[in-house]
């Protein structure tokens, strides 16, 4: 693999699917400055205009890299330059011209902007007419007519194996899935492909999707097939690593980190990350702390390794340094979620059940109270899943009446709904309850029975409502 990108990209690949050859290799050089001088210039029509007058008399005899050329102009999207040499392609008596339409159709797919795929798709027919062994133009053609029919997509990939009996057909429907995010898709042709026609690409991909589904199973035993004929590969180690970390297999999760990091490949602050957490899982901290900081250096930008670092803190039972890293992460991070916010709370809550004084124990919990108070400004759909927390922080500082005061505001919240799902439900037979059970203790029978009434509303088969009833 000369280049394995971290996550999969959609982008239409425009590299042509051909051996490679000492010549390409001359060309792909020759190109370099050619490139640089059109990047450096894009709107100038006589850039690098020497050296393509001498690229094209060097490679005149070779349709792979006058394709080439028109390639970089593709990338600039200088669809005119770059059809005026595909058409000097095809309308060269001395080239087979397969080549020049794969580009003609990359123009093509390029500059569709409805993608009806007709024009594409007819370019990449005549290519694959004058050389049916042209894989790239088959594999264009499914990959611009996914959007109009998949079945016929497929159906083209079909047609190649034909003449390729050993075309994973499979794994490039799957990948055509991946590049429109179909990852559930993907998943399902990659089962169905013969792991042995599979290069390291796809199983690099097949095992990305089950790990973005959530199969972390599925995903360890795909990147254990894909070791056993591509050993000691970084990328699949790569995907291993992460999904035996999800798993808790965290010596596992090691040892494929190790492959990793033994590799040449780029390293990327996410695998940083992911080998922390399964240091951490071991119970290697200091290791764990010096790993994740190599994540926050590689790239300064990205602040979620903060989360790793505060949770190795948690684990090592230093919550004031924890609850800093947190506090430093939400004040950074434009993605933090409900559940990172929780997790300050919790990690609150944490460190006051470790103290014996109560009124240091109270202080630490009036902290995690205030998080959750932030937390119904942040996220207001969730109020009655954040009170119902707060209520809890409540009891644990021995205050009932704070926690009847919250119950209250659940229930006045679950009311309000025009109607009631399975979890409204079940916060108001909970607080309705624990309102009953409250105005029992403070003697008021009368509105104690009213809220064991509204239990049984919810729920007839309350079993302690009846019984507060006398019933």
């Amino acid at each position: 693999m000369n280049t394995k990108k971290y996550l999969i990209a959609g982008a239409l690949m425009l590299a042509m699917s051909a051996p490679a050859t000492a010549q390409e290799v001359n060309y792909a050089e020759a190109l370099k400055p050619i490139t640089a001088a059109i990047q450096a210039a894009p709107n100038d029509p006589k850039a690098a205009k020497d050296l393509i007058k001498e690229y094209q008399k060097t490679f005149k005899k070779s349709e792979e890299a006058i394709v080439a050329l028109g390639n970089v102009y593709l990338l600039q999207h200088n669809f005119t330059a770059a059809t005026d040499i595909a058409n000097s392609v095809v309308n060269n008596k001395k080239f087979n011209g397969s080549l020049g339409y794969v580009l003609l159709g990359d123009i093509a797919a390029l500059q569709d902007s409805i993608g009806n795929a007709g024009a594409a798709a007819q370019q990449y027919q005549t290519a694959i007419s004058l050389d049916p062994q042209n894989v790239a133009a088959y594999e264009r053609y499914a990959k611009v007519y996914r959007h109009v029919n998949s079945k016929v997509a497929v159906a083209k990939l079909e047609e190649l194996r034909k003449v390729k009996p050993d075309y994973p057909v499979e794994a490039t429907a799957a990948e055509i899935m991946l590049s429109d995010g179909k990852y559930k898709e993907a998943l399902a042709w990659y089962d169905k492909g013969n792991p042995a026609y599979m290069s390291e690409d796809n199983f690099y991909n097949y095992g990305f999707a089950a790990y973005i589904t959530k199969n972390y199973q599925k995903a360890l035993d795909v990147m254990k097939k894909g070791l056993q004929k591509f050993p000691n590969s970084e990328y699949l180690s790569r995907i291993a690593m992460m999904a035996s970390v999800e798993l808790k297999d965290y010596p596992s999760a090691i040892s494929y980190g190790k492959v990793v990091f033994a590799g040449t490949g780029k390293k990327v602050a996410n695998d940083y990350d992911v080998y922390a957490k399964a240091l951490c899982g071991a119970q290697q901290y200091d290791e764990a702390v010096s790993t994740v900081n190599k994540a926050l250096e590689v790239d300064a930008k990205n602040v979620e390794p903060l989360k790793t670092l505060a949770a190795i803190y948690a684990a090592q039972g230093n919550e004031d340094k924890s609850l800093e890293v947190q506090q430093e992460y939400l004040s950074k991070s434009r993605k933090a979620t409900n559940n990172d916010w929780a997790t300050l709370a919790n990690t609150y809550v944490t460190k006051a059940e470790a103290l014996t004084d109560r009124d240091e124990k109270n202080a630490v919990l009036a902290k995690a109270l205030d998080v959750y108070e932030q937390m119904v400004e942040k996220f207001p759909s969730i109020s009655d899943w954040v009170w119902l927390n707060q209520a809890n922080v409540a009891q644990l500082m021995n205050d009932p009446d704070k926690v009847a005061e919250i119950y209250q505001k659940v229930a006045a919240y679950e009311e309000k709904k025009p109607k009631l799902d399975e979890d409204s439900k079940s916060y108001l037979e909970s607080v309705y309850y624990g309102l009953g059970y409250y105005y029992s203790k403070k003697g008021n029978k009368e509105l104690a029975d009213q809220y064991f009434n509204k239990v049984l509303k919810v729920n007839p088969d309350n079993v302690d409502a009846k019984k507060a009833l006398g019933m």
